[in-house]
């Protein structure tokens, strides 16, 4: 008898010190919510498979509307289209620049040949980026 109250003392102390730290770490409503509807753990976030889908689609058309509002894309378009093409002019000095660095570099100072082509490697994204803003500047 008296190892049996051990026993049960033992399982609740440790059904306590579960539920504590369930609770603390906020893990029950993710955790115990999957469990006691027999679903699989998701990553965090998908929790519901898409129920509050319309929600997350209604907040980013908000935000799309917000902001194209604010930056009146169908009225200063002419300027836009100047701004990335001056943008993209200037992204492409600035590589010429950053390659007129190797007049200073000396044999076997690689780290400073690395540092330009990391520098170089930094504009590879620019070009796609500034022809994608182009493309939705075209389509509006």
């Amino acid at each position: 008898m008296n190892t049996l109250l051990k026993l049960m003392a033992i399982f609740i102390l440790t059904m306590l010190i579960l539920y504590v730290f369930f609770t603390k770490q906020n893990l029950q409503a993710f955790y115990v919510h999957d469990i006691a509807n027999n679903s699989s753990v998701g990553p965090e976030g998908f929790e519901d498979r898409g129920s509050n889908i319309k929600e997350v689609v209604d907040n980013i058309e908000s935000l799309v509307n917000q902001l194209d509002d604010s930056l009146h894309v169908k009225k200063y378009r002419k300027e836009y289209e100047n701004t990335v093409t001056k943008t993209d002019e200037l992204f492409e000095l600035m590589k010429i620049e950053t390659l007129t660095q190797l007049k200073d570099v000396k044999d076997g100072e690689h780290e400073k040949i690395m540092k330009i082509a990391e520098d170089l490697a930094s504009y590879q994204g620019t070009k796609d980026a500034l022809e994608g803003c182009l493309n939705y500047i075209d389509g509006k």
